[in-house]
């Protein structure tokens, strides 16, 4: 039976390696990574959904981790998920980011930007309107982006410092779901004035010369970027200095360039959650202009 033992020995030592290699992979250390889907209106959410995930792979076999990719609706399934320290990494839009969580909440991260275009917010109105500052508005047709929370908080913030009522009261408001149409309608009259992105502001003057001929600006904000993928306070500080390097260098493969094509970003940079001071600042404004005259009707 000497052969039996002889033959058995070498099998069961195999079977242990195989499956300690079958294990091997689960005890890799598990990345969350998050992506709040609204700041993404112009992608598909299935391309999205699919395009992360198969990302996400290539990142973690760079990193040595395990990263898994959901995706969110709503910031209040973001701040539950990270309060239950199952959310590592959340990409979201910087007012989004300020609402949610204060400045101790996250840890390092990236900035989204698009080539040769600032950041931030512009209020268009035609040439030959009249209109020169904001307490023109009184009453005026008005667009702003939909489900955006900074659009929103914006405007909400210059309606109760210029007239001190709720936009709702002060002017005649609408949405639209792209910034783009939100200029053409200024721009054909359909309405009085917009607020809307300096980035897509930006391409319409590209796109159509006459737009720049035709419509001014009349207010402006100005931040360093309106998209962030910060880590939270769950990241382990070694992902974060991994993922630093990872990330960027992912981004300049095929499927990384896919993934910027996607999101409408040319490049990215590091930041640290301090970059998201003056969405502080203008959310503390703002509550504090609508506590003082908040008790009006809305």
């Amino acid at each position: 039976m000497r052969w039996f033992h002889w033959l058995l020995g070498p099998s069961l030592l195999s079977v242990a390696f195989m499956a300690q290699a079958a294990v091997v992979p689960q005890h890799r250390p598990l990345v969350k990574f998050g992506f709040y889907l609204p700041t993404n209106r112009e992608a598909s959410m299935a391309d999205i959904k699919v395009s992360l995930q198969v990302w996400a792979e290539e990142l973690a076999g760079t990193l040595g981790y395990q990263i898994v990719t959901n995706t969110y609706q709503s910031m209040p399934e973001v701040r539950a998920a990270v309060d239950r320290d199952e959310l590592h990494f959340i990409n979201a839009g910087g007012m989004e980011l300020a609402e949610t969580f204060s400045l101790g909440e996250l840890q390092r991260g990236y900035a989204s930007h698009q080539q040769g275009a600032d950041d931030g917010l512009a209020l268009v109105v035609r040439n030959d309107s009249g209109l020169t500052s904001f307490s023109d508005l009184r009453n005026k047709r008005v667009v702003r982006l939909a489900k955006d929370r900074l659009a929103e908080i914006y405007l909400e913030a210059q309606c109760l410092k210029a007239a001190k009522q709720h936009c709702s009261q002060f002017l005649v408001l609408s949405e639209e779901k792209r910034d783009i149409q939100s200029i053409y309608g200024v721009f054909f009259g359909k309405t009085d004035a917009a607020l809307v992105t300096l980035a897509t502001l930006h391409t319409a003057n590209e796109l159509n010369p006459q737009v720049a001929t035709r419509l001014k600006v009349i207010q402006e904000w100005k931040v360093t970027a309106l998209v962030f993928g910060m880590m939270t306070r769950s990241a382990d500080p070694a992902v974060i200095q991994l993922m630093m390097g990872a990330v960027r260098d992912t981004l300049k493969t095929a499927r990384g360039r896919q993934m910027m094509e996607l999101f409408k970003i040319d490049y990215v940079e590091p930041v640290e959650p301090s970059i998201l001071n003056p969405y502080w600042a203008l959310l503390r404004d703002y509550r504090a202009l609508d506590k003082t005259y908040g008790a009006q009707k809305k």
